[in-house]
């Protein structure tokens, strides 16, 4: 069954990790092929990092900051891929089960009508979000491509070096930077932004799942305690399925979070860092433009994760506010039992450690800063 794949609320990031061979019904050689010039160019950044250590602090911090952030790429693609079953176990409960089910109660006649709204946004957003995602890092996929040829002398798009011959030599110079502008550079656009798509997509849908259990439990009957109880019974099966929703997702998305806040602190201590040392407009403006995109990308992924577990809270209070004191002793108990639940939000961790909130995030920046402010009088000295 593959009618995740058109799953309007996902766009067509679904359909590229299809197509990629990443998840669904694929072959390793597919997969192996895909990873062959990014692990190739991974290696030849570390060599060309010990080679120049120890020279231009500048160039060597930019070189280290693009060493972690295909790290982060390579650590991204492999949690894909090992993860592909899930994946599509994943998006499958998504088409089958919770999308379905909201789908057929906001048809109801007592369906809140931001609800509606809010499905109907969801979609339109997240498609939105994908377009200007793509044209973002369409546009800095380009700048790539215009960057080395700024120079008087031959450059890669990323600088690397390799043991048995000379990198920057014809006919090598030429075969390797066609690898990287053909392979490299669009293997990162079809794996790292659909993968985040996915990530923000889930996690607005999250919320929105969560104001649709908030509404059905305002709209209990109050007819007779049957009635009560049987719909109450829904939600709590409704919440359920809602926390299997958030720990499947955590799953998925929780080493390579991880990761990513580990390397997002180094990252931009590393940025600030060289754009204290370097005068050339170039490199000036090139490391703005890296600053500024994971900026956006760790920053918005933690927005949106705070507000799925801030609605997860609202849950308890809306369970609260249904008429339990007119029903039997088994209503009371399922209130009791959903209360409890809603107590503990619903938070997504980077790792199985790291809360991923807006206060986190705040904390992440204050830290990146005080290693800057470190780096910065150590080269002073």
């Amino acid at each position: 069954m593959q009618n995740y794949k058109n799953l309007p609320l996902y766009s067509v990031n679904v359909k590229i990790f299809l197509q990629l061979g990443l998840i669904g019904r694929s072959t390793r050689t597919k997969q192996i092929l895909l990873a062959f010039v990014p692990v190739a160019t991974y290696l030849g950044q570390i060599i060309n990092l010990y080679k120049t250590w120890g020279g231009d602090i500048g160039e060597t911090g930019m070189n280290f900051y693009m060493l972690a952030h295909k790290t982060h790429c390579l650590v991204r693609f492999l949690m894909v891929v090992r993860n592909n079953e899930r994946f599509v176990r994943f998006l499958q409960c998504i088409d089958r089960c919770i999308y379905c089910t909201l789908s057929f109660t906001l048809k109801q006649l007592n369906s809140d009508a931001e609800v509606v709204f809010m499905l109907q946004d969801v979609t339109t957003h997240t498609q939105k979000l994908t377009r200007i995602g793509f044209y973002t890092i369409t546009i800095g996929a380009l700048c790539s491509y215009i960057y080395p040829f700024s120079f008087e002398e031959r450059k890669f798009i990323l600088d690397i070096h390799y043991i048995f011959f000379d990198a920057k030599q014809t006919p090598y110079y030429e075969f390797l930077f066609l690898l990287q502008a053909l392979v490299l550079v669009p293997a990162f656009v079809f794996v790292y932004l659909p993968y985040t798509n996915i990530l923000l997509t889930s996690l607005k849908f999250g919320e929105v799942i969560l104001i649709d259990l908030r509404t059905k439990l305002r709209n209990i009957s109050r007819q007779n305690e049957a009635t009560q109880l049987r719909e109450f019974k829904e939600c709590l099966l409704y919440h359920e399925k809602i926390i299997s929703f958030r720990n499947d997702l955590e799953y998925l998305v929780s080493i390579d979070g991880f990761f990513h806040v580990a390397l997002f602190g180094l990252m931009l201590c590393m940025l600030l860092f060289f754009l204290s040392l370097v005068h050339d407009l170039r490199l000036i403006l090139s490391a703005l433009a890296f600053i500024s995109f994971n900026f956006y990308v760790i920053g918005i992924t933690h927005y949106y994760a705070n507000n799925f577990s801030n609605e997860s809270l609202k849950v308890a209070y809306a369970a609260y506010d249904t008429p339990w004191y007119e029903g039997n002793m088994e209503l009371r108990k399922c209130v009791q039992i959903m209360i409890a639940r809603s107590h503990k939000p619903l938070e997504i961790k980077s790792g199985g450690l790291y809360l991923m909130t807006l206060e986190n995030f705040q904390a992440i920046l204050r830290i990146s800063y005080s290693y800057f402010s470190m780096l910065q009088g150590f080269s002073q000295q």
